[in-house]
């Protein structure tokens, strides 16, 4: 890998690192849901340092070029986190359905101890 490019990806991570830091800091974004940008930055850095690490795992794993390595470790992640938000959006559509219940009954008991 070329020190320009090295270079490049270096400035790249560590901007989105920061980027991803500042955004939780604000309470934009919840640490939850950071987690795998943080981890693809500092998987960026560590490319960006220690190339040989993946050409290592890249090796390891069967895998020609490493680039794809860390595509597969990326898309491993994604599908982590995507399931994770489904499960998330599972559990708040429950809760979302039980509140609207209760919403319903207390309506009811209101117009009970209105008309009374």
């Amino acid at each position: 890998m070329s020190v320009s490019l090295r270079l490049g990806l270096l400035i790249a991570s560590l901007s989105v690192l920061i980027f991803i830091i500042t955004t939780v800091a604000h309470k934009r974004l919840n640490i939850r849901y950071s987690i795998v940008w943080i981890l693809w930055a500092l998987l960026s850095l560590l490319m960006a340092i220690f190339p040989e690490i993946f050409y290592g795992l890249s090796d390891l794993l069967g895998i020609q070029m490493p680039v794809n390595t860390v595509f597969l470790i990326m898309t491993a992640l994604l599908y982590a986190l995507t399931f994770y938000v489904y499960i998330t959006m599972t559990k708040q559509t429950d809760q979302i359905v039980k509140l609207t219940y209760e919403i319903a009954y207390l309506k009811k008991q209101l117009e009970e101890m209105k008309k009374k």
